[in-house]
């Protein structure tokens, strides 16, 4: 119990709650990756790369809430055997990431370079790498897996034993997840691809071969949130004969849909707030079912009694799998964000709540929105007593990228429906903003590096109104200014 309570301080700590002098940067004082002192995970990973002082590249850092920067920064080099460098073409910026913008994920440092959806070619490798060559065309999970250990060996790959140095996390979760890219330093503090060049440990393992003949855009979404997208039907068990019910409309959200179709599922309901990310869903997905929340509410007093209703005309009794595409951040009730607000909690169970709420007795929930800390006020007596089985977690990306590169060269899967946005990447720090504040018609954004080899391809258009592909510019080399909060519709992908 006391490693409970000193892990809920030290979390606590990190995302802002209780410290004393307010430092709105929200950071742990532990690692780092921008160099200069070593990290080497239990496993003997290191986690700071070796650099290459002689040749410069750009990157995305985080510098504080709502403040990202593209630097030059020194390259980096093969450090560990198993090691690949990575020269990447394309970097996407993820739901997750917002949390990140935001400053409400754990564990960021100012200079952090962000980013972990990526792909490119290899440009070096270590000579314990089997299977990756230099010129190989490949796309990188966002989880860093060992490939040997026992979760690993159990195909839990995002719960890999040797890669997160972080025990912060051990001593809040009981156990560490695995390393993840250019994210907060409870996972791990590796250095993330939105860069011209970014190192891959375990390069066997966390790199797929791709083909020469599909554009980068089709291929990048393996990475992360097509594989989240897929992994969220897998803890459902969607398919034939399944009514699901989906909260977000991001890319993941959307993209859960167009899973859940080709698993063959009988209804799909998208739930969210935001009407244009609805219609370009419902333009792409045929037979997909939407709900505007705030519509809904309108004549409720309470939000998830608007949403129940609405789905109740839709699926008497109500879903067989309720999927959480949306996150730990993003309130509905003035409880909860009282309570955020005034430090009493970390994530916010308004979402939560509502799913249990509205899922049929017995039925599933499947949570992909990324949770790091403690909620209050979480409807555990409806869980319990309507029988539902909930699962979560982070995705396996290695588990399931080989298959679902077989379902995009058979043309059955189409990634490239949520792209909105491509942008080079010095326009970082606007096309951030844009996602965040859902201006612009944006829902996925492509950062392009201009590095030599890229498949280019069609650029899919958004909605009307909606600035889309290599036109749509804007933005600052040097930062963003703090723009508007985020409506409760993010999605963890």
């Amino acid at each position: 119990m006391e490693a409970i309570t000193q892990g809920v301080a030290k979390l606590g700590a990190a995302v802002g709650l209780n410290v004393a002098g307010g430092d709105d940067t929200r950071t742990q004082r532990s690692g780092g990756n921008l160099g200069g002192k070593v990290i080497r995970t239990s496993g003997g990973v290191t986690v700071t790369s070796n650099k290459d002082p002689g040749h410069r590249m750009r990157a995305v850092t985080w510098h504080g809430p709502r403040h990202m920067a593209l630097e030059e920064r020194p390259r980096p080099l093969v450090t560990d055997p198993a090691d690949a460098v990575l020269r990447v073409t394309s970097s996407a910026i993820c739901g997750s990431d917002l949390h990140l913008f935001l400053g409400s994920a754990p564990g960021m440092q100012r200079g952090d370079v962000v980013g972990h959806e990526f792909m490119g070619f290899v440009e070096e490798v270590g000579p314990e790498v089997k299977h990756v060559k230099k010129g190989d065309r490949v796309v990188a999970c966002f989880d860093i897996a060992c490939g040997r250990c026992r979760s690993c060996s159990r195909g839990a790959f995002s719960g890999c034993d040797v890669t997160n140095p972080s025990k912060d996390q051990e001593m809040m979760y009981g156990a560490r997840s695995a390393g993840l890219f250019g994210y907060a330093h409870v996972t791990g503090g590796y250095e993330g691809g939105q860069a011209d060049y970014v190192r891959v440990p375990f390069a066997d393992i966390n790199l797929l071969h791709v083909p020469d003949d599909l554009p980068d855009n089709k291929l990048i979404l393996l990475s992360d949130i097509l594989s989240t997208a897929w992994f969220a039907n897998e803890l459902g068990a969607v398919g034939p004969g399944t009514c699901l019910a989906i909260w977000g409309a991001g890319p993941g959200g959307i993209l859960a849909a167009h899973c859940a179709q080709v698993r063959g599922a009988d209804r799909i309901i998208l739930i969210d707030n935001q009407q244009y990310r609805l219609d370009h869903a419902a333009a792409r997905i045929p037979g997909l079912h939407t709900i505007n929340f705030d519509k809904e509410k309108a004549s409720a007093a309470e939000g998830w009694e608007g949403v129940k209703p609405a789905l109740e005309r839709l699926v008497p009794g109500g879903p067989d799998v309720c999927i959480e595409a949306v996150g730990f951040h993003y309130c509905k009730t003035a409880a909860h964000a009282a309570m955020v607000k005034t430090l009493l909690e970390t994530d916010t169970a308004d979402i939560l709540n509502e799913l249990i709420y509205c899922c049929r007795k017995g039925g599933t929930i499947a949570c992909i929105g990324v949770y790091v800390g403690l909620t209050n006020g979480f409807n555990i007596g409806a869980l319990m007593e309507k029988g539902l089985t909930f699962k979560a977690g982070q995705t396996p990306v290695q588990k399931y990228w080989g298959h679902l590169l077989d379902l995009i060269k058979s043309g059955k899967l189409d990634p490239t429906i949520v792209i909105t946005h491509e942008l080079p990447l010095e326009d970082a720090p606007h096309a951030y903003k844009i996602f965040n504040d859902k201006t612009d018609g944006c829902i996925k954004v492509i950062l392009k590096t201009g590095m030599s080899g890229e498949q280019q391809g069609p650029t899919t258009t958004g909605t009307s109104g909606t600035g889309t592909g290599a036109g749509t510019t804007g933005g600052s080399v040097s930062g963003v200014e703090p723009g508007t909060a985020a409506s409760a519709s993010a999605t963890k992908a």
